[in-house]
């Protein structure tokens, strides 16, 4: 155990110089992976809204389920 805790060491020891050594602040981080996630999750939304639509559709039973498929990809012709 001793030798791998040394060679741990001596591995941070030698990388060390190769680190980027300027601070990073929050400002300089770029929001566009935040809008990117929120853009997913919110077409994720609407995806599920439709699934459900389907659901209920195929559910209620008063139209055949052979037209609740249309309902379906009518709503996610409108997500694309």
């Amino acid at each position: 155990m001793k030798i791998i805790t040394s060679s741990f060491a001596i591995v941070l020891f030698l990388a060390a110089p190769v680190l980027p050594q300027a601070p990073v602040k929050a400002r300089d981080a770029d929001d566009k992976p935040r809008t990117v996630a929120a853009a997913q999750s919110d077409k994720h939304k609407r995806i599920n809204a439709c699934r459900a639509r389907y659901r209920d559709c195929a559910k209620l039973n008063q139209i055949p389920s052979f037209e609740c498929q249309y309902i379906y990809q009518d709503c996610m012709n409108h997500i694309y």
